[in-house]
């Protein structure tokens, strides 16, 4: 999984306009990137909303899921569910992307 989470590393600099030593990570598990990047979204949540959302568009996260966490999820979990659908959904990615990078 170690691959994994570093090739989406970028594409979630990208997403979130975070400068490159924002995420940075010491060893490459799902879980750290998730603890990182739920502190990102709670920055996020609080102080710039639309830069969020902007975020999770681009990512193509279900604007229903996005729903269903921030009304229906426990106030102190919000954070990390919206970072672990953020991920799954940038993983979803790489792995669709490298399957059909040969097809071309």
């Amino acid at each position: 999984m170690e691959n994994g989470v570093r090739k989406c590393l970028p594409l979630l600099l990208a997403h979130f306009q975070l400068p490159k030593d924002e995420l940075q990570l010491n060893e490459y598990t799902l879980e750290e990137l998730e603890i990182k990047l739920s502190a990102i979204i709670g920055y996020l949540l609080n102080h710039d909303l639309d830069r969020l959302m902007s975020a999770c568009y681009k990512i193509d996260l279900s604007e229903q899921i996005f729903k269903d966490i921030i009304t229906k999820a426990p106030p102190e979990e919000i954070n990390r569910s919206l970072a672990r659908e953020i991920i799954q959904r940038e993983l979803q990615k790489v792995v669709t992307r490298e399957k059909y990078r040969g097809l071309s």
